[in-house]
């Protein structure tokens, strides 16, 4: 019987043709520029990155663009393919033909804002890889001017393409371009770092490691991202698609796919959802009925329509079901879905239908695309759990579930026939390989020889004549070439030197690049390589292959630099007998000899090099070929990649022949990406997205603008020119007040019942409404990457995350969006100061959050110059960018920003946010008094927030004092708060008298603790341990004075709050007043009747505030007495240590308080900087401290082990305006705020205070 990966003989050829001319349709691309543009070369010439700037005919070629006018129909296919062609072509190479020129004119140049300058470039060697001979180069980064993180960078990415010159020459004549192979970052950390990259030719190859050559890198334009798509146009234009005429002169026919029309029958059983008012109705009752609704529709006409009916079944509304007809039947399917109308469930449930309806699986494998790997693997992960084959083109994914459906890993569960064609092939491309790497190996290694030259290749050359071989080998007797291997040390003498060595150590520099690499879109920079290479060599994404150096170990001395020019070396060169060369010459000719040698070698190494090219790409042809019998036999009925994917793996795609194509988010990729995709095979594309969200992106300028408008879509080129599409009307995302912000925007977009029902969005905690939109004039700042941030906004925002955490909302729950890279690290820096609770991290750029959601958004629009201007938007007049950010929440929805500056920049932005802002206002939801409302749970009492110092105040409550009590029957004595008691800890002192006699030296809150001898068992005659080994010594219980079994020690999994002492907490109280001495108090605390003192609570540390206003440049003024750049408290390490130290006192000396010194001496030991009165009385002491009501502390419910027993609280790195302990007193510009720290240790999932 036949096996199933079987293959006819006329279908093999076929395949093998089809992937051969994809992957070798570089090799007969024409490189003069008189040539059309269907024969351009895929890597761009010397000439493209460095043309001569007097010349007219260079000129033209560079200003060769067409129009890209888009508005109506194209005169024919060939000019629409062009244009997009030449567009792309540009956007590859522009910015880095800028950098070239501005060299040339300043070879001193150092890295600028579009230009990366590599200095001290040499090359190492040569990696023979099966996706072709690397280039190892060493280089320098001084022009950097700062110390790189290679971890975190744009430089230098896999696939970007650079240009590298000689030192001499500066790109005056010499430009060779170059793509970088992979981005090795242990290398690159390494000094000096090194990096492969690919020639572009293999005859402009660069072997001689004593040459010094210089790179350039721009820092816009990837390369990787559009190579393959100029490729995929360049197929494209060779044959007819059905979508020409749709595409080019834009026919609204509106035709159904071939296949549809021959068989209009499909399986639509799977719209079937559910069965009404089911509830009364048993499991196998529904089973049944379900089974009977679906029977009809497993052989269903679907070039009707579908039937009404349905309706009632399904959880598609009537535009989804629409929107599922058009995909099914339609040449060329167009779906608008705007935010929250379920434009991925709609894809999955039409291709559910495709792929069951299909004669046998695997027989039609559809294509999924979408611009981003996060969106690819959302869609995919649906169909993987409805059961379909799937596999994943690219490597790179971050999803763990996902690298399971890799293509390296289906190779890896396959098993195709030894037998095969494929098989063989592979064998032979492999064997030549290795032929090849054998002799680079050996001519590498007789040119540098890792001991001498070989006189006899010198002769053999031409470099030395025979007579002189003879000179050499007749004195001393040589009997032959072979024996003479150390002859030329021997007449080197002392003028053998090893090559100096070469400096390429940058400066210790003092700054560190920061390059938004932590904020930028990984998605455009993070391309896999070839997924062509052998098994053995996929070691976690590094590049195996056979090393071969090209470095001398021996040359000779030179110390006057004599070169073949002089004639005195000249005249040694031609002496017949060497060795009566003058010694002092000896070394400059041994030089002579080597440089000479590699330059006639050189061009054996660059066909020896072009040679393993050829080989490697038929191996790539090969491996391809394999991996499409793999995904034959494997009955693939799902391909996913990204789509630059598309292009990249055109040639396996294009054997594959699918005649279904679905593009997501479709309105957010070039034109130019989807239509290099058009397989000859391809009867439907489906292209879901919304053009009024984010549009495809362009850093190179001009490019975006008219004429060439290259950041249309095809998406929203289609819909705008009226071709039939069809739109989501129902959103099932926004509470029904949120989404009438979108309505401006989205007119026809209606709430479906699962948001309009009763408690199918619930309030805000803590807020009585579900959308604000605060303003105020507070002035922006530019960080050091010329990115925009807002300090008081961001401090405001932060502010208001906490205050809506303290009432319950989880972290997971709300998001911050920004327009600004500089914004989003300011507000996560912000978090990070905030001790009392785990890092905040939920912060991301608009562009980034494409397609997400969450309960709670916060919006900060950063932009803001004061009320009188002047006024600017910058990103924030792009309307796509503005819907996006309007329509990610569910539940809540607030907005921090200046609307003056907004409805003053420009008319993009008045017509954006005017729009927004309308809304807002009639929902009289405007806070046109620079006010932000929030409501306490508890009383129901509002309060307006005007500034981040006001957040000071508010802890999830408003002002009232709580009136509850503790678990352990302490009054609560705090300001209001939502935070449960029981999670509370119990900041009253320890009433209990331990087994020792000692009263507890804690608060109440904490494991009971003495540090005598008799209560930790520890006495100075014990024996000590000297063999390393630990003793277990049991610990007495806990026995108080009435001999009754006290509060055991608790682990930190346990909770202590599961004890009961209330019944005995009067008596234990009344017991610790008689046996606690006066003596016993911390003199910085005033007994009262109310028994507030603490035996060992470390010293309170009062703290001065300054007033704090803004400059016109955003930053803050501090008034005097506080020096800092960052605007922070003044000395923090010197907080931390002082309290540190104060602390470590208090636990080696827990009865200080018996001396009367005590007060001093601990007081002495506070930083003076933060006006601690250690000379007060107790009846001088603040009030507050009396009434101890202090900050709440929340910590993380789900990590025990994040506090340890000296960690610092309440002031270290906050804020100058954030008073964390004072909640019952309020203070002024005259009045001092007051922090107390307090040492602690795990007391379980509970919330001090």
């Amino acid at each position: 019987m036949e096996h199933r990966g079987a293959v006819s003989h006329p279908d093999y050829k076929e395949e093998l043709e089809i992937i051969r001319s994809h992957v070798k349709s570089s090799q007969s691309a024409s490189t003069s520029h008189q040539s059309t543009w269907e024969t351009y070369p895929e890597i761009p010439t010397s000439r493209d990155l460095n043309p001569d700037w007097d010349s007219s005919e260079d000129l033209e070629m560079i200003h060769s663009l067409l129009p890209n006018d888009w508005e109506r129909p194209f005169p024919g296919k060939d000019v629409y393919l062009e244009t997009h062609y030449r567009l792309q072509r540009e956007e590859a190479i522009a910015m880095l033909r800028y950098s070239v020129k501005k060299y040339r004119e300043d070879p001193a140049m150092i890295d600028d804002d579009e230009t990366c300058v590599y200095t001290k470039v040499f090359v190492q060697g040569y990696l023979l890889t099966r996706l072709g001979p690397m280039c190892r180069i060493q280089f320098s980064t001084e022009r950097a001017g700062k110390r790189i993180r290679w971890v975190q960078t744009r430089r230098l990415t896999t696939g970007k393409l650079v240009a590298i010159s000689t030192v001499e020459d500066g790109f005056r004549t010499i430009c060779i371009p170059a793509v970088i192979a992979d981005h090795p970052i242990r290398d690159l950390q390494q000094v000096p770092p090194t990096i492969p990259i690919f020639w572009r030719d293999t005859d402009h190859a660069i072997i001689d490691p004593t040459t010094q050559l210089v790179m350039l890198e721009s820092k816009s334009g990837y390369f990787e991202a559009v190579r393959h798509c100029m490729v995929g146009l360049q197929h494209v234009v060779r044959t007819d698609t059905p979508f020409d005429k749709y595409l080019v002169s834009l026919d609204k026919s509106d035709s159904v796919a071939p296949y549809v029309q021959d068989n209009p029958r499909m399986n639509i059983s799977s719209l079937i959802h559910h069965i009404p008012d089911s509830s009364t109705l048993t499991q196998d009752t529904v089973r049944q009925r379900l089974a009977e609704e679906r029977e009809p529709l497993r052989n269903y006409q679907v070039l009707d329509g579908i039937n009404d009916r349905i309706s009632a079944f399904t959880n598609l509304d009537n535009s989804q079901l629409s929107a599922v007809h058009r995909i099914l039947t339609k040449e060329l399917s167009i779906i608008q879905g705007p935010p929250g109308t379920g434009k991925t469930f709609t894809s999955v449930q039409a291709l559910q239908i495709i792929l069951d309806s299909q004669q046998a699986r695997g027989s039609n494998p559809v294509i999924v695309a979408a611009q981003t790997n996060h969106a690819v693997d959302q869609i995919l992960s649906q169909l993987i759990k409805l059961g379909f084959n799937t596999v994943r083109l690219g490597g790179r994914t971050q999803n763990e579930e996902m690298k399971s459906y890799s293509m390296y890993n289906l190779r890896r569960r396959a098993t195709l026939p030894r037998a095969q064609a494929a098989e063989r092939d592979y064998k032979t491309f492999e064997s030549a390989r290795r032929k090849t790497i054998a002799r680079f190996e050996e001519i590498a290694q007789s040119t540098f020889s890792e001991e001498y030259l070989n006189p006899q290749v010198l002769q053999e050359a031409g470099i030395i004549t025979q007579n002189q071989l003879d000179s050499l080998l007749a004195e001393e007797g040589w009997a032959s070439v072979h024996e003479s291997d150390n002859i030329l040390s021997q007449w080197l003498g002392d003028q053998r030197v090893e090559p100096p060595a070469i400096d390429a150590i940058d400066p210790d520099f003092d700054m560190q690049e920061n390059d938004d690499a932590a904020d930028f879109d990984v998605e455009d920079y993070n391309i896999d390589l070839d997924d062509c290479i052998a098994d053995e060599d996929e070691n976690n994404g590094r590049v195996d292959g056979k090393w071969v150096p090209t470095k001398y170990r021996w040359t000779g001395a030179n110390p006057r630099q004599y070169t073949e020019a002089d004639p005195i070396l000249r005249n040694e060169l031609a002496r017949e007998d060497l060795w009566g060369v003058n010694k002092s010459y000896r070394g400059a000719m041994y030089q002579y000899w080597q440089r000479e040698l590699l330059r006639l070698r050189q061009s054996t190494f660059r066909v020896e090099l072009a040679a393993n090219v050829r080989i490697c790409k038929n191996l790539k042809v090969n491996r391809w070929h394999k991996d499409l019998r793999c995904m034959k036999m494997a009955d693939i009925e799902i391909v996913g990649c990204t789509t630059t994917g598309l292009g990249k793996y055109r040639g396996l795609l294009a054997a594959l022949k699918p005649r279904t194509m679905l593009i997501e988010e479709a309105a957010e990729t070039k034109e130019a990406h989807i239509l290099s995709a058009l397989y000859p095979s391809l009867q439907q594309l489906i292209l879901v997205g919304d053009h009024q969200q984010l549009a495809p992106s362009c850093d190179t300028p001009f490019l975006d603008e008219a004429p060439y408008y290259i950041r249309v879509s095809m998406f929203e080129r289609l819909v705008k020119l009226h071709m039939p599409y069809t739109m989501l009307n129902m959103q099932r995302r926004m509470e029904p007040s949120l989404r009438e912000v979108l309505s401006p925007f989205y007119p026809d977009l209606r709430d479906h019942p699962v948001v309009t029902q009763p408690d199918a969005r619930p309030p805000v905690p803590g807020m009585a409404q579900p959308s604000f939109f605060f303003h105020h004039t507070w002035s922006e700042a530019t960080d050091e990457n010329l990115s925009k941030l807002n300090i008081l906004e961001a401090e405001m925002i932060v502010g208001f995350v906490d205050y809506l955490m303290m009432n319950g909302v989880k972290a997971t729950e709300i998001t911050v969006l920004t327009f600004y890279r500089g914004q989003r690290k300011k507000i996560l820096s912000e978090f990070r100061r905030m001790k009392h609770r785990e890092p905040f991290r939920n912060v991301h750029t608009v562009d980034s959050y494409q397609g997400e959601e969450n309960e709670i958004v916060i919006l900060s629009l950063v932009r803001s110059n004061g009320p009188n201007g002047p006024h600017k938007a910058g990103f924030l007049r792009d309307s796509n960018r503005g819907v996006v950010a309007i329509s990610r929440a569910r539940r809540g929805f607030y907005i921090f920003g200046n609307m003056i500056n907004l409805m003053g920049a420009c008319e993009e932005s008045r017509a954006m946010w005017g729009k927004v802002q309308g809304v807002f206002h009639g929902q009289n939801r405007f806070g046109h008094d620079g006010t932000l409302p929030i409501t306490c749970q508890r009383h129901k009492r509002t309060t307006f927030i005007k500034h981040p110092n006001d957040w000071a105040n508010h802890h999830g409550g408003c002002s009232q004092p709580c009136a509850g009590k503790l678990e352990c029957g302490h009054d609560c004595g705090r300001l209001c708060h939502w935070v449960q008691h029981e999670r509370l800890i119990c900041q009253k002192p320890c009433e209990r008298v331990l087994s020792c006699g000692h009263s507890c030296q804690r608060i109440c809150g904490k494991d009971c603790k003495c540090t005598c001898a008799a209560f930790t068992g520890a006495y100075p005659n014990d024996e000590a341990w000297d063999d390393g080994t630990v003793a277990s010594v049991p610990t007495a219980p806990f026995i108080g004075s009435d001999g009754r079994v006290g509060r055991p020690r608790l682990s930190r999994s346990q909770d202590w709050t599961r004890f009961d002492a209330q019944q005995d907490d009067a008596r234990r109280q009344r017991e610790y007043r008689q046996s606690a001495g006066a003596g016993l108090l911390n003199p910085l605390y005033a007994p009262s009747g109310n028994d507030r003192t603490t035996p060992d609570m470390p010293d309170s540390i009062v703290e001065t505030f300054r007033q704090v206003r803004l400059n016109p440049h955003g930053r803050r003024d501090v008034g005097e007495g506080v020096v800092s750049e960052t605007s922070r408290l003044p000395s923090p390490e010197g907080v931390e240590s002082e309290s540190l130290r104060s602390q470590n006192v208090l636990e080696e000396f827990p009865h200080v308080g018996n001396s009367g010194g005590a007060g001093q001496g601990v007081g002495a030991m506070i930083s003076p900087s933060y006006n601690l009165s250690n000379t007060l009385s107790v009846q001088q002491q603040p009030a507050f401290i009396e009434n101890r009501q202090f900050l709440p502390r929340i910590s993380n419910a789900h990590n025990n082990g994040a506090r340890n027993a000296h960690r610092i609280r309440a002031v270290e790195n906050r804020p100058e305006w954030e008073d964390s302990s004072n909640i019952g007193g309020t203070h002024d510009d005259s009045s001092d705020a007051h922090h107390v720290i307090e040492a602690e240790e795990d007391v379980g999932d509970l919330i001090e205070l």
